[in-house]
């Protein structure tokens, strides 16, 4: 496997954005198609996360999923996640403290969930674009 390092690369990525805010979709939606990522598909819930990631079509790459949301919270999403066999990376993101990052980050690694990292609201380009290296391609 080799590290993702070229724009080609990301282009061939396809990333889903879960999370309930929409200015923070489209702010992420903005940030991946800048570094060249073509492909990113945006749930606004978790409810709508999962069912992305249920239904027979192709598997995203990469999810960036937001931990606290209402209905089918990250923790949810992260759960139906592994339950479904889902063998991409996952980037987790919230405004809450780091504990509760840490935390999320924990229990998606008990349910063998491959973590890029986590990121803390507001998001910047860098540190998406260092978890987004990180990335090995099939």
């Amino acid at each position: 496997m080799t590290a993702i390092s070229t724009p080609t690369t990301l282009a061939a990525l396809h990333v889903l954005l879960v999370d309930d805010d929409p200015f923070m979709l489209e702010l992420l939606g903005s940030m991946l198609n800048k570094m060249g990522v073509m492909r990113v598909s945006q749930a606004a819930d978790g409810e709508r996360g999962v069912a992305a990631l249920d239904g027979g079509r192709s598997m995203p790459d990469v999810v960036i999923c937001d931990i606290h949301m209402p209905g089918k919270d990250g923790f949810q999403v992260m759960e139906a996640m592994a339950a479904s066999g889902y063998k991409g990376a996952v980037v987790l993101l919230s405004g809450m403290d780091a504990r509760t990052l840490n935390s999320a980050a924990l229990m998606a690694r008990f349910h063998h969930l491959n973590v890029l990292g986590v990121m803390t609201k507001p998001v910047s380009r860098a540190a998406l674009s260092d978890l987004l290296a990180r990335v090995r391609s099939l």
